[in-house]
Protein backbone atom coordinates (compact mmCIF):
# COMPACT_ATOMS: atom_id res chain seq x y z
CA UNK A 1 0.00 0.00 0.00
CA UNK A 2 2.73 2.50 0.68
CA UNK A 3 4.71 1.86 -1.68
CA UNK A 4 2.49 3.03 -4.70
CA UNK A 5 1.55 6.29 -2.63
CA UNK A 6 5.36 7.31 -2.18
CA UNK A 7 6.36 6.59 -5.44
CA UNK A 8 3.88 8.76 -7.18
CA UNK A 9 3.96 11.32 -4.75
CA UNK A 10 7.81 11.25 -5.10
CA UNK A 11 7.28 11.00 -9.58
CA UNK A 12 4.62 14.41 -9.15
CA UNK A 13 7.09 16.09 -7.36
CA UNK A 14 9.96 15.62 -9.10
CA UNK A 15 7.60 16.50 -12.16
CA UNK A 16 6.43 19.77 -10.77
CA UNK A 17 9.75 21.02 -9.70
CA UNK A 18 11.56 19.92 -12.98
CA UNK A 19 9.06 22.21 -14.82
CA UNK A 20 9.33 24.87 -12.22
CA UNK A 21 10.71 27.99 -11.29
CA UNK A 22 13.43 27.10 -9.96
CA UNK A 23 14.22 30.62 -8.85
CA UNK A 24 17.14 29.49 -6.75
CA UNK A 25 18.67 27.50 -9.14
CA UNK A 26 18.56 30.28 -11.56
CA UNK A 27 20.14 32.56 -9.23
CA UNK A 28 23.52 29.59 -9.07
CA UNK A 29 23.07 29.31 -13.29
CA UNK A 30 24.10 32.53 -13.75
CA UNK A 31 26.52 33.14 -12.06
CA UNK A 32 28.27 29.21 -12.99
CA UNK A 33 27.58 30.36 -16.43
CA UNK A 34 29.33 34.01 -16.02
CA UNK A 35 32.18 32.14 -14.66
CA UNK A 36 32.61 29.51 -17.35
CA UNK A 37 32.48 32.36 -19.63
CA UNK A 38 35.76 33.75 -17.92
CA UNK A 39 33.32 36.58 -16.05
CA UNK A 40 32.85 37.36 -12.72
CA UNK A 41 31.21 35.03 -10.39
CA UNK A 42 29.80 37.29 -8.09
CA UNK A 43 26.51 39.60 -9.88
CA UNK A 44 26.36 43.35 -8.70
CA UNK A 45 23.06 42.78 -6.72
CA UNK A 46 25.13 40.12 -4.51
CA UNK A 47 22.69 37.37 -5.43
CA UNK A 48 24.94 34.47 -5.60
CA UNK A 49 26.13 34.10 -2.10
CA UNK A 50 28.12 30.92 -2.13
CA UNK A 51 32.01 30.35 -1.54
CA UNK A 52 34.23 30.69 -4.89
CA UNK A 53 34.32 26.74 -4.73
CA UNK A 54 31.17 26.40 -5.13
CA UNK A 55 31.36 28.62 -8.51
CA UNK A 56 33.39 25.85 -9.96
CA UNK A 57 31.36 23.30 -9.48
CA UNK A 58 28.11 25.47 -10.95
CA UNK A 59 29.87 26.31 -14.21
CA UNK A 60 29.11 22.83 -15.74
CA UNK A 61 25.55 23.70 -15.08
CA UNK A 62 25.90 27.20 -16.30
CA UNK A 63 26.92 25.52 -19.95
CA UNK A 64 23.31 23.89 -20.32
CA UNK A 65 19.96 25.32 -21.06
CA UNK A 66 18.88 26.77 -17.86
CA UNK A 67 15.74 24.27 -18.22
CA UNK A 68 18.03 21.63 -18.92
CA UNK A 69 19.99 22.41 -15.51
CA UNK A 70 16.88 22.60 -13.55
CA UNK A 71 15.96 18.83 -14.68
CA UNK A 72 19.59 17.51 -13.77
CA UNK A 73 19.53 19.59 -10.21
CA UNK A 74 15.99 18.55 -9.53
CA UNK A 75 16.61 14.75 -10.32
CA UNK A 76 19.91 14.75 -8.69
CA UNK A 77 18.00 16.39 -5.47
CA UNK A 78 15.16 13.53 -5.49
CA UNK A 79 18.35 10.96 -5.75
CA UNK A 80 19.84 12.42 -2.80
CA UNK A 81 17.31 12.60 -0.63
CA UNK A 82 15.99 9.13 -1.21
CA UNK A 83 19.65 7.82 -0.55
CA UNK A 84 19.95 10.06 2.57
CA UNK A 85 16.70 8.10 3.90
CA UNK A 86 17.84 4.69 3.05
CA UNK A 87 21.46 5.59 4.68
CA UNK A 88 19.77 6.98 7.92
CA UNK A 89 17.14 4.42 8.20
CA UNK A 90 19.91 1.67 7.85
CA UNK A 91 21.98 3.01 11.04
CA UNK A 92 19.07 2.42 12.88
CA UNK A 93 18.52 -0.86 11.78
CA UNK A 94 15.47 -0.58 8.95
CA UNK A 95 16.41 -2.58 6.51
CA UNK A 96 15.12 -1.12 2.70
CA UNK A 97 12.99 -3.74 2.22
CA UNK A 98 10.82 -2.62 5.68
CA UNK A 99 7.71 -0.50 5.21
CA UNK A 100 8.68 2.14 6.98
CA UNK A 101 11.05 3.17 4.29
CA UNK A 102 8.03 4.05 1.76
CA UNK A 103 6.37 5.71 4.89
CA UNK A 104 8.88 7.74 5.48
CA UNK A 105 9.31 8.69 1.83
CA UNK A 106 5.64 9.58 1.69
CA UNK A 107 6.26 11.82 4.43
CA UNK A 108 9.07 13.70 2.80
CA UNK A 109 7.30 14.19 -0.55
CA UNK A 110 4.63 16.04 1.58
CA UNK A 111 6.67 17.85 3.60
CA UNK A 112 7.53 21.47 3.46
CA UNK A 113 11.06 21.08 3.61
CA UNK A 114 11.74 19.07 0.93
CA UNK A 115 9.05 20.40 -1.53
CA UNK A 116 10.29 23.63 -0.81
CA UNK A 117 13.74 22.87 -1.78
CA UNK A 118 12.97 20.71 -4.71
CA UNK A 119 10.90 23.30 -5.97
CA UNK A 120 13.48 26.12 -6.03
CA UNK A 121 16.16 23.82 -7.44
CA UNK A 122 18.21 24.38 -4.31
CA UNK A 123 21.32 22.52 -3.63
CA UNK A 124 20.54 21.57 0.37
CA UNK A 125 19.05 18.26 -1.06
CA UNK A 126 22.55 17.19 -1.64
CA UNK A 127 23.85 18.78 1.73
CA UNK A 128 21.18 16.71 3.37
CA UNK A 129 23.16 12.93 2.18
CA UNK A 130 26.42 14.82 3.07
CA UNK A 131 25.08 15.02 6.18
CA UNK A 132 24.04 11.64 6.46
CA UNK A 133 27.10 10.62 5.20
CA UNK A 134 29.53 12.39 7.72
CA UNK A 135 26.93 10.62 10.39
CA UNK A 136 27.61 7.08 9.05
CA UNK A 137 31.65 7.33 8.88
CA UNK A 138 31.53 8.68 12.77
CA UNK A 139 29.83 6.01 13.53
CA UNK A 140 32.13 3.54 11.74
CA UNK A 141 34.98 5.21 13.17
CA UNK A 142 36.06 6.26 9.71
CA UNK A 143 37.08 9.95 11.41
CA UNK A 144 39.65 11.30 8.76
CA UNK A 145 37.04 10.39 5.67
CA UNK A 146 34.02 12.22 8.28
CA UNK A 147 35.82 14.87 8.39
CA UNK A 148 37.39 15.61 4.92
CA UNK A 149 34.11 15.12 3.59
CA UNK A 150 32.82 17.49 6.12
CA UNK A 151 35.63 20.00 5.07
CA UNK A 152 34.54 19.56 1.64
CA UNK A 153 31.20 20.27 1.52
CA UNK A 154 31.62 23.23 3.80
CA UNK A 155 33.67 24.61 1.29
CA UNK A 156 31.54 24.82 -1.18
CA UNK A 157 28.14 25.68 1.30
CA UNK A 158 28.96 26.34 5.12
CA UNK A 159 25.28 25.40 6.15
CA UNK A 160 26.65 22.41 7.70
CA UNK A 161 29.27 24.33 9.66
CA UNK A 162 27.87 23.13 12.95
CA UNK A 163 28.22 19.55 12.59
CA UNK A 164 31.99 20.98 13.13
CA UNK A 165 31.09 21.60 16.44
CA UNK A 166 29.58 18.29 16.83
CA UNK A 167 32.85 16.51 16.28
CA UNK A 168 34.14 19.13 19.46
CA UNK A 169 31.26 17.65 21.46
CA UNK A 170 31.63 14.08 20.33
CA UNK A 171 35.40 14.22 20.61
CA UNK A 172 36.79 13.28 17.41
CA UNK A 173 39.44 14.93 17.06
CA UNK A 174 40.79 13.47 13.76
CA UNK A 175 38.08 14.23 12.45
CA UNK A 176 37.97 17.99 13.39
CA UNK A 177 41.69 18.13 11.88
CA UNK A 178 40.57 16.70 8.78
CA UNK A 179 37.73 18.82 8.45
CA UNK A 180 40.07 21.72 8.84
CA UNK A 181 42.55 20.82 6.36
CA UNK A 182 40.17 19.79 3.81
CA UNK A 183 37.68 22.66 4.43
CA UNK A 184 40.91 25.35 4.24
CA UNK A 185 42.79 24.10 1.63
CA UNK A 186 39.63 24.04 -0.71
CA UNK A 187 38.52 27.11 -0.06
CA UNK A 188 41.83 28.46 -0.51
CA UNK A 189 42.14 27.07 -3.97
CA UNK A 190 38.39 28.17 -4.74
CA UNK A 191 39.42 32.30 -4.04
CA UNK A 192 43.20 31.78 -5.96
CA UNK A 193 40.86 30.78 -8.96
CA UNK A 194 37.88 32.95 -9.15
CA UNK A 195 38.59 36.75 -10.84
CA UNK A 196 36.28 38.81 -8.22
CA UNK A 197 37.50 36.88 -5.30
CA UNK A 198 37.77 40.28 -3.17
CA UNK A 199 33.89 40.89 -3.27
CA UNK A 200 33.64 37.48 -1.32
CA UNK A 201 35.28 39.43 1.72
CA UNK A 202 33.95 42.56 1.30
CA UNK A 203 30.05 42.17 0.02
CA UNK A 204 28.88 38.22 0.68
CA UNK A 205 30.47 37.83 4.62
CA UNK A 206 29.32 41.18 5.53
CA UNK A 207 25.70 40.48 4.07
CA UNK A 208 25.27 37.29 5.43
CA UNK A 209 26.48 38.79 9.29
CA UNK A 210 23.99 41.30 9.03
CA UNK A 211 21.21 39.00 8.18
CA UNK A 212 20.85 38.53 4.44
CA UNK A 213 19.06 41.34 2.30
CA UNK A 214 16.21 43.39 3.52
CA UNK A 215 13.54 41.95 0.99
CA UNK A 216 13.95 38.38 2.89
CA UNK A 217 13.61 39.59 6.04
CA UNK A 218 9.74 38.72 5.86
CA UNK A 219 11.17 34.58 4.88
CA UNK A 220 13.69 34.65 7.95
CA UNK A 221 12.27 31.81 10.19
CA UNK A 222 15.27 31.96 13.28
CA UNK A 223 14.49 34.10 16.14
CA UNK A 224 16.27 37.10 15.14
CA UNK A 225 13.76 36.84 11.98
CA UNK A 226 10.73 36.55 14.32
CA UNK A 227 12.16 39.54 16.49
CA UNK A 228 12.14 41.72 13.85
CA UNK A 229 8.76 40.89 12.70
CA UNK A 230 7.26 41.04 15.98
CA UNK A 231 9.31 44.20 17.14
CA UNK A 232 11.01 43.02 20.45
CA UNK A 233 13.89 44.69 21.52
CA UNK A 234 17.15 44.22 20.69
CA UNK A 235 18.69 42.80 23.79
CA UNK A 236 15.31 40.21 24.01
CA UNK A 237 16.37 39.00 20.20
CA UNK A 238 19.78 37.90 21.60
CA UNK A 239 19.13 36.75 24.78
CA UNK A 240 16.43 34.63 23.09
CA UNK A 241 19.64 33.41 20.44
CA UNK A 242 21.85 32.68 22.99
CA UNK A 243 19.47 30.66 25.21
CA UNK A 244 17.84 28.49 22.10
CA UNK A 245 21.12 27.74 21.14
CA UNK A 246 23.16 26.99 24.65
CA UNK A 247 19.75 24.44 25.28
CA UNK A 248 20.64 22.63 22.29
CA UNK A 249 24.34 22.14 23.23
CA UNK A 250 23.51 20.86 26.40
CA UNK A 251 21.21 18.46 24.97
CA UNK A 252 24.09 17.64 22.51
CA UNK A 253 26.28 17.18 25.70
CA UNK A 254 23.93 15.23 27.67
CA UNK A 255 24.28 12.65 24.88
CA UNK A 256 27.74 12.55 23.52
CA UNK A 257 28.23 9.14 24.80
CA UNK A 258 25.81 7.53 23.74
CA UNK A 259 26.28 4.28 21.20
CA UNK A 260 24.00 6.20 18.21
CA UNK A 261 25.51 10.06 19.21
CA UNK A 262 26.33 11.52 15.92
CA UNK A 263 22.83 10.50 15.00
CA UNK A 264 21.48 13.07 17.61
CA UNK A 265 24.62 15.31 18.02
CA UNK A 266 24.91 16.33 14.44
CA UNK A 267 21.08 17.22 14.16
CA UNK A 268 20.59 19.22 17.57
CA UNK A 269 23.25 21.18 16.81
CA UNK A 270 21.96 21.72 13.30
CA UNK A 271 18.89 22.74 15.23
CA UNK A 272 20.57 24.98 17.23
CA UNK A 273 21.61 27.05 15.09
CA UNK A 274 18.85 27.50 12.68
CA UNK A 275 17.07 28.96 15.72
CA UNK A 276 19.85 31.45 16.54
CA UNK A 277 21.16 32.02 13.19
CA UNK A 278 20.58 35.38 11.76
CA UNK A 279 18.76 34.21 8.70
CA UNK A 280 17.16 30.59 8.60
CA UNK A 281 15.30 29.56 5.60
CA UNK A 282 12.02 27.25 6.78
CA UNK A 283 13.12 24.54 4.68
CA UNK A 284 16.15 24.03 6.38
CA UNK A 285 14.20 21.64 8.38
CA UNK A 286 15.14 18.65 5.89
CA UNK A 287 18.46 18.82 8.46
CA UNK A 288 16.67 16.97 11.73
CA UNK A 289 15.91 13.99 9.53
CA UNK A 290 18.84 11.92 11.18
CA UNK A 291 17.33 12.95 14.77
CA UNK A 292 13.98 12.05 13.81
CA UNK A 293 14.55 8.50 12.36
CA UNK A 294 15.93 7.57 16.09
CA UNK A 295 11.87 7.61 16.90
CA UNK A 296 12.29 3.76 16.63
CA UNK A 297 14.70 3.33 19.62
CA UNK A 298 13.44 3.05 22.91
CA UNK A 299 15.81 6.07 24.26
CA UNK A 300 15.11 8.17 21.39
CA UNK A 301 14.98 12.06 22.22
CA UNK A 302 11.93 12.54 20.04
CA UNK A 303 9.70 9.27 21.52
CA UNK A 304 7.09 12.17 22.77
CA UNK A 305 4.22 13.59 21.02
CA UNK A 306 5.25 17.31 21.74
CA UNK A 307 8.03 16.54 19.52
CA UNK A 308 5.85 15.47 16.99
CA UNK A 309 3.81 18.14 17.27
CA UNK A 310 6.90 20.75 16.72
CA UNK A 311 7.92 18.25 13.30
CA UNK A 312 4.32 18.81 12.62
CA UNK A 313 4.48 22.67 12.64
CA UNK A 314 8.22 23.09 10.55
CA UNK A 315 6.97 20.11 7.99
CA UNK A 316 3.41 21.20 7.22
CA UNK A 317 2.84 23.59 3.96
CA UNK A 318 1.55 26.99 3.76
CA UNK A 319 -1.95 25.88 4.16
CA UNK A 320 -2.65 28.31 7.46
CA UNK A 321 -3.31 31.48 5.56
CA UNK A 322 -6.52 33.26 5.99
CA UNK A 323 -7.50 36.19 4.07
CA UNK A 324 -8.00 39.35 5.56
CA UNK A 325 -6.55 38.47 8.71
CA UNK A 326 -4.66 40.79 11.82
CA UNK A 327 -1.09 41.35 11.28
CA UNK A 328 0.04 39.83 14.80
CA UNK A 329 -1.99 36.89 14.08
CA UNK A 330 -0.84 36.35 10.77
CA UNK A 331 2.56 37.31 11.64
CA UNK A 332 2.58 34.52 14.16
CA UNK A 333 0.88 32.00 11.63
CA UNK A 334 3.79 32.41 9.33
CA UNK A 335 6.13 31.63 11.81
CA UNK A 336 5.11 28.51 12.32
CA UNK A 337 8.57 26.88 11.53
CA UNK A 338 10.20 28.73 14.19
CA UNK A 339 7.15 27.31 16.33
CA UNK A 340 8.17 23.68 15.62
CA UNK A 341 11.58 24.28 16.05
CA UNK A 342 11.60 25.68 19.43
CA UNK A 343 8.91 22.85 20.45
CA UNK A 344 11.02 19.93 19.11
CA UNK A 345 13.83 21.41 21.12
CA UNK A 346 11.60 22.03 24.22
CA UNK A 347 10.80 18.13 24.13
CA UNK A 348 14.43 17.01 23.21
CA UNK A 349 15.59 19.51 26.65
CA UNK A 350 12.88 17.65 28.71
CA UNK A 351 13.63 14.07 27.39
CA UNK A 352 17.60 14.38 28.14
CA UNK A 353 16.72 15.98 31.70
CA UNK A 354 14.69 12.51 32.20
CA UNK A 355 16.87 10.41 31.37
CA UNK A 356 19.02 8.17 33.41
CA UNK A 357 22.81 9.00 33.20
CA UNK A 358 22.72 5.32 32.63
CA UNK A 359 20.85 5.42 29.36
CA UNK A 360 21.22 9.31 28.06
CA UNK A 361 24.74 9.52 28.73
CA UNK A 362 26.96 6.17 29.91
CA UNK A 363 29.50 5.05 27.24
CA UNK A 364 28.46 2.60 24.85
CA UNK A 365 28.57 -1.49 26.47
CA UNK A 366 29.27 -4.37 24.61
CA UNK A 367 25.87 -4.90 23.42
CA UNK A 368 25.75 -1.43 22.08
CA UNK A 369 29.10 -2.02 20.20
CA UNK A 370 27.59 -5.08 18.78
CA UNK A 371 24.57 -3.59 17.81
CA UNK A 372 26.54 -1.00 15.92
CA UNK A 373 29.04 -3.48 14.48
CA UNK A 374 26.04 -5.42 12.80
CA UNK A 375 24.00 -2.40 11.48
CA UNK A 376 27.50 -0.88 9.71
CA UNK A 377 28.57 -4.11 8.17
CA UNK A 378 24.51 -4.55 6.81
CA UNK A 379 24.14 -8.35 9.00
CA UNK A 380 21.02 -9.32 10.21
CA UNK A 381 20.14 -11.66 12.78
CA UNK A 382 18.98 -14.66 11.53
CA UNK A 383 15.06 -15.60 12.05
CA UNK A 384 15.94 -18.86 13.64
CA UNK A 385 18.16 -17.55 16.49
CA UNK A 386 16.84 -16.99 20.36
CA UNK A 387 17.26 -13.19 20.00
CA UNK A 388 14.80 -13.24 17.15
CA UNK A 389 12.34 -15.53 19.27
CA UNK A 390 12.90 -12.88 22.34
Amino acid sequence: MLWPLAVGSLIHLLVRSATGTASDLAILWRSGASLADGGPLYDSDLEFIYPPLAGWLLAPLGLLPFRDAVVVVVVAGMAAVVAATVLLLRLVGVRADSAVLPGVLLLLAHSRPLMGLLDQGNVDTVLLLAEAGVIALLLARHDVWAGALLGTVCAVKPTLIPVVLALVVLGRGRALLAAAVSGTVLTVLGLLTVPDRDVFFTGVLPLLAGGNRDQLAPFNRSIHGAAVELGLPAWLDAGLRVAAFAVACWVAWRRRSGPMAPLEVVPLLMLGTLLASSFTWANYGIYLLPLLVTVGRRDSLVRTWPAWTGVYLFATQDAWHVEDLAELPDTLLRLLPLWGWLLLLGACAVAAHRSSTGRGGAEPGPRADAEIARIMTAESPRRGSAASSR
